[in-house]
């Protein structure tokens, strides 16, 4: 998907003539922490309420401001993934939208961000999840893949995040079926360790209790 999708055309923008105050007005008003400066068509700069909030002469038009300086944006052809690395790394609440000479086209909101993640198969299909922990330099998916699908089970979706200084890394996995504990036993067998299984409902309360009769049939 791509951000041009999902651009929202519902909050306003700010020009060099609004006061700080305005900003902060429109900001509580709509919810939001930033704000886009736009002048004519371009887009000029993202103004936070932080800045505004440590701007002694708030009071006075933005072009006033020596603040003026902090330009995230991302091009509407760009893929909506893009779009969720640059709001995470600068802490947005929104994310302008340009086209290839820089003219403002509109924003992109967090909440729009979540309906791409909220609106794929991985999150609406039922299915368990389940987090595996490993070393960075044995991570493979395809040998992931391989043990799910030996017990007729399919990856929906795969998550990675690394574990800070240690070398380790934890794969989150969406898988199409609620009952996961022969593939339970498989990853042990094969020395995965498995840190975290979100089952179903009905498969929560035994999961464990089960899992454990069969880990000790297996080691008998």
């Amino acid at each position: 998907m791509s951000t041009k999708q999902l651009i929202t055309y519902d909050l306003p923008t700010l020009s060099y003539s609004d006061s700080g105050e305005k900003a902060l007005h429109l900001m509580n008003e709509f919810r939001v922490f930033h704000l886009p400066l736009v002048q004519g068509d371009n887009y000029i700069a993202l103004i936070s309420e932080d800045d505004l909030l440590d701007w002694d002469t708030p009071e006075e038009p933005l072009s006033l401001a020596e603040f003026i300086t902090f330009r995230p944006a991302i091009m509407a052809s760009k893929h909506a993934f893009e779009a969720m690395k640059l709001v995470k790394a600068f802490g947005l609440s929104v994310l302008p939208v340009v086209d290839d000479h820089n003219h403002y086209m509109g924003l992109i909101t967090i909440e729009s961000l979540l309906s791409v993640i909220a609106d794929s198969n991985a999150v609406m299909e039922t299915g368990a999840i389940m987090v595996l922990e490993m070393d960075q330099r044995n991570y493979s998916l395809s040998e992931i893949a391989r043990i799910c699908e030996s017990n007729d089970i399919t990856i929906l979706a795969s998550f990675i995040k690394a574990i800070d200084d240690t070398g380790l890394q934890r794969v989150t996995l969406k898988l199409n079926k609620t009952d996961v504990q022969s593939v339970l036993a498989t990853f042990e067998r094969y020395s995965y360790q498995v840190v975290e299984v979100y089952a179903a409902e009905n498969h929560k309360e035994n999961l464990k209790e089960n899992f454990d009769l069969l880990m000790h049939y297996l080691n008998t």
